[in-house]
């Protein structure tokens, strides 16, 4: 399903990432999504959410802690690694579906930066963003770590990236609303009733 250089081991196996422990933790356990079958995947145009939908019929979402749609804040958005991303703009799994094998929260550190631009100054600041994203690893030949993450930027008017940090992610479940049952609606004629 990905086509990624196998690791340069076959025969060595890559650890798990080491599991982020939070005091308040949100959302659900990475490990309720292991054994489940993914039969679709979407990200959302609008929001920094990524739609997991499982043949059990349920579905969960990667979503950005902190994120609301009424205060959006510093644009978010989620990324991923290149397999997963193909994987994302694809959508359907296809005939095969991909079961998670296993799943958790990990610690990331990337580089953020916040460029300066004023009459005084014209310099960057950079430091070190602990962050959690969501790791995956799916069933197949070459199973291998998949990650999702969250990042935040903004632009000058230039389209120059002025701004870029990372943001925590977290698993949840979609609750959908059981859907109504529509009667159909007959025409303004009712014929009369046989007596």
């Amino acid at each position: 399903m990905f086509d990624e250089p196998a690791p340069s081991s076959p025969t060595k196996r890559r650890p798990r990432p080491p599991p982020l422990t939070r005091r308040d933790p949100i959302g659900i356990h990475p490990e309720e999504l292991i054994g489940k079958k993914l039969l679709k995947i979407s990200a959302s145009t609008v929001h920094p959410a990524l739609t997991l939908d499982f043949h059990d019929h349920t579905t969960a979402q990667v979503l950005v802690d902190g994120y609301s749609p009424r205060w959006k804040g510093v644009p978010k958005q989620l990324e991923m690694d290149e397999a997963f991303q193909r994987l994302t703009n694809d959508g359907i799994v296809g005939l095969e579906t991909l079961e998670i094998i296993d799943c958790a929260i990990i610690v990331l550190i990337d580089r953020a930066f916040h460029r300066k631009q004023s009459h005084d100054d014209d310099s960057t600041v950079r430091w070190d963003q602990e962050h959690a994203a969501v790791a995956f690893k799916f069933s197949g030949e070459n199973p291998r770590w998949h990650c999702v993450w969250a990042t935040l930027a903004e632009y000058d008017g230039n389209n120059a990236c002025i701004f870029r940090s990372y943001d925590d992610c977290y698993l949840d479940y979609l609750q959908r609303s059981p859907r109504k049952k529509h009667s159909r609606k007959q025409s303004g004629f009712l014929p009369p009733l046989n007596k």
